[in-house]
């Protein structure tokens, strides 16, 4: 067989062709047999999707978490599928928990998505579930488990999956499939190799609109005497970024697995919803709020309008925002909004500003990644904007500094400097209340000051007086809680130093770099 071979492929004789390629991999009956599956290895997450590195660059250096103690767990019998790892961050985070190797148990039991929890408690999770780092929920577990070659032949075989239509192409056999519950995907195998090449299937994504992933399957290896693939490498189709690398150390094929069937208090309980806490309003001063979720928002009150600092985390969440935004003034409306910068923590509702027309206050660098992701299309799930959406939304560049000024308010929007989180970054200063807008600056994290001088910085870059300090991560604060909040951080970075010098260990943003003579 050559690689340009036509195989006169039909939806009739699909199944032959799925017999075939598993015999490759040591046999459709062995295949269709298999009682579990366990994979083992170690893996990396491209952070927060590509969209949290040191500037919007598609050239900047991607940040990555690992993912250790990889496990994969398949129980044919029960139909559950287990995701075990242990998370960490590569790259200096600000909160303990990014270092904390935190582990995760997740489970699905048939259509039950269900956590196991370090403490051993247990809770029921949504259909589906997205934030600036990741997606999960029944759906995407479902998929996951499908993303393995080896696994998807089992399913096919044993009638789990359907085959809707086959596509010869240059290279390969695409065959589109789906289980019961509707969820789809792309198989493509090899027409030369018969080897699985590759498998594709999309999700929604609160920056991105709709992201399809690509995982690409490389170095085969017999276990047990079945074929199954030493390398994983997903793509999204965002900037071609390698979302998730996995190495694998291999495989165990129909051994004990432990049983991860969901009790009845989990299999009974509700599907629940995705979670946001209740919207809360603070007066910060005359004309100035917090509305305070996950993560908070400053609104700032003009003449004719009013302009909101951030809108965090994703959309449904910035939707409310906004709406409870509009209600605070009679009259007003939120017209503008200013990102500190790309990280998608921080424009994870950038979409619903675009869909409420909001005029946009960005450093001049961030544009072209918040063209790059009003322009997405999400052709297969609901998104907060819509084909009638006008994405070419007003976008108001930022280079040193500007300022907003009516007969009401002074509004000052300048270039934030010596932070080695954000390269290309603004924050926002009210000068006539002495209010300072926090994103990242001083109140990234309560536990470690990785940037400790730049708030400081800052301030005697652009000779300001600040009083009160509204934050995205952190409550409203005084300039005297912001100092000893920094001050507290630098005590405890030095203390993790020490410790881990102690080890002989050598981690990423030790020593601290320093700017003030204090150091």
């Amino acid at each position: 067989m050559t690689r340009s071979t036509t195989m006169n492929l039909t939806i009739e004789n699909a199944m032959t062709f799925v017999e075939k390629v598993a015999e490759k991999l040591g046999g459709a009956n062995s295949i269709k047999e298999m009682t579990s599956l366990q994979m083992f290895g170690y893996g990396q997450y491209a952070y927060m999707w590509g969209g949290g590195n040191i500037s919007a660059s598609p050239d900047a250096p991607q940040k990555y978490m690992a993912a250790n103690e990889l496990q994969r767990n398949w129980n044919f019998k029960e139909d559950t599928f287990q995701m075990k790892e242990r998370r960490n961050m590569l790259f200096p985070f600000a909160a303990e928990f990014g270092h904390a190797f935190y582990p995760l148990n997740q489970v699905l039991d048939g259509e039950i998505a269900y956590d196991i929890l370090p403490d051993g408690t247990m809770k029921r999770v949504a259909e589906f579930l997205q934030d600036p780092l990741t997606v999960d929920g029944r759906r995407i577990r479902r998929l996951w488990s499908l993303t393995n070659p080896v696994v998807v032949l089992h399913e096919l075989l044993n009638h789990k999956l359907t085959v809707e239509h086959i596509q010869e192409k240059t290279d390969l056999v695409e065959l589109a499939l789906a289980t019961a519950a509707g969820d789809k995907l792309k198989f493509l195998v090899d027409k030369r190799s018969l080897l699985p090449e590759q498998i594709k299937w999309n999700t929604a994504q609160t920056n991105l609109g709709e992201v399809t992933f690509t995982t690409t399957f490389t170095g085969y290896m017999p276990f047990d005497d079945l074929h199954f693939p030493m390398g994983y490498s997903t793509k999204i189709n965002f900037r071609d970024i390698v979302y998730f690398k996995v190495y694998v150390d291999g495989y165990r094929v129909n051994r004990d697995v432990k049983s991860v069937q969901a009790p009845e208090h989990i299999a009974s309980a509700d599907i629940p919803q995705e979670f946001l806490p209740p919207l809360s309003v603070e007066r910060v001063d005359d004309g100035v709020w917090r509305i305070a979720g996950i993560g908070g928002t400053t609104v700032i009150e003009f003449d004719d309008h009013l302009t909101l600092f951030e809108l965090y985390w994703n959309q449904t969440q910035a939707k409310a925002i906004i709406d409870l935004a509009n209600t605070l003034v009679p009259g007003k409306k939120a017209t503008d909004l200013i990102i500190s910068h790309h990280h998608f923590d921080h424009t994870g509702g950038f979409r619903a500003a675009v869909a409420q027309g909001l005029r946009i206050y960005a450093n001049r660098e961030n544009e072209g990644i918040l063209r790059e992701m009003a322009q997405r299309e999400t052709p297969d799930f609901e998104d907060i904007i819509t084909p009638t959406t006008d994405r070419n939304f007003e976008f108001v560049p930022i280079d040193e500094h500007i300022r907003l000024e009516d007969s009401k308010t002074i509004l000052d929007i300048y270039r934030v400097i010596s932070n080695s989180h954000m390269a290309d970054a603004v924050f926002a200063y009210l000068p006539q209340q002495q209010i300072f807008m926090d994103s990242d600056i001083a109140t990234a994290g309560f536990d470690w000051q990785f940037w400790p001088d730049s708030y400081l910085d800052n301030l005697e870059r652009y000779e300001l007086q600040v009083s009160k300090v509204t934050t995205v991560h952190e409550k409203v604060l005084t300039h005297s809680e912001v100092l000893a909040y920094i001050e507290a951080g630098k005590q405890r970075i030095q203390e993790r130093h020490v410790k881990y010098l102690g080890m002989n260990e050598y981690l990423p943003g030790f020593p601290v770099f320093r700017t003030r003579k204090d150091n």
